[in-house]
């Protein structure tokens, strides 16, 4: 009885020796997915991301005609602002867990209670922002590229509807390119540092 309880990870983690491992196994969080997993989803949200381009090269003229001087590369719409702001919460969050992935494969079994309830809290606010806030505003701004895809009749709804254009232009130099481009290059990094703590972290 006592070998199977201790084959369960949650038992395991009540007995282990670390403070942290014990934290995280009593505390209630919205996302019970560890430090690798959360990483490569939002790896997997960066790649989202860099979407808009691709999806920006391809509208049909009907959109195209919608942005400033009728080119979505070079024009700098304002929903791209929604587009920094989506690549700067996954950056931050990403940090935050890079961080914690950090501390924790150097001092794991030296952490205090404090300090690893400090961790737990930065792991909980970054999965919170990058997995939710950031999430939201990158389907936002990809959705907004595919209502052009959709043409001339749902652009027109929308306005009807009383929706402004969210490709009119901005003063802010946002381009599609300068949101997709280190949107990809955050994306593998994330991916990369995912596989180094998956390999280095207790499972």
């Amino acid at each position: 009885m006592g070998d199977s309880s201790l084959r369960d990870p949650i038992a395991s983690a009540l007995v282990s020796d670390s403070h942290y491992e014990r934290l995280r196994a009593r505390r209630y969080s919205l996302f019970e997915t560890s430090i690798p997993q959360t990483l490569a989803l939002q790896g997997l949200i960066l790649a989202t991301l860099a979407l808009v381009l691709p999806l920006a090269m391809t509208l049909p003229a009907s959109a195209r005609a919608l942005f400033p001087g009728g080119d979505p590369l070079a024009s700098t719409p304002k929903i791209l602002l929604l587009g920094a702001y989506a690549g700067a919460i996954e950056t931050a969050a990403g940090l935050g867990l890079a961080y914690v992935g950090y501390r924790l494969y150097r001092h794991h079994g030296n952490l205090s209670e404090h300090e690893a309830r400090h961790l737990l809290n930065v792991e909980d606010v970054a999965s919170m922002i990058g997995l939710v806030t950031g999430a939201v505003a990158v389907l936002a701004l990809d959705g907004f590229f595919l209502l052009g895809h959709a043409g001339q009749g749902a652009i027109s709804a929308f306005l009807a509807a009383g929706g402004k254009n969210p490709f009119a232009a901005t003063p802010i130099p946002v381009t599609v390119v300068g949101i997709a481009v280190p949107a990809a290059v955050l994306s593998i990094v994330l991916f990369a540092l995912s596989w180094a703590f998956a390999r280095c972290l207790p499972s």
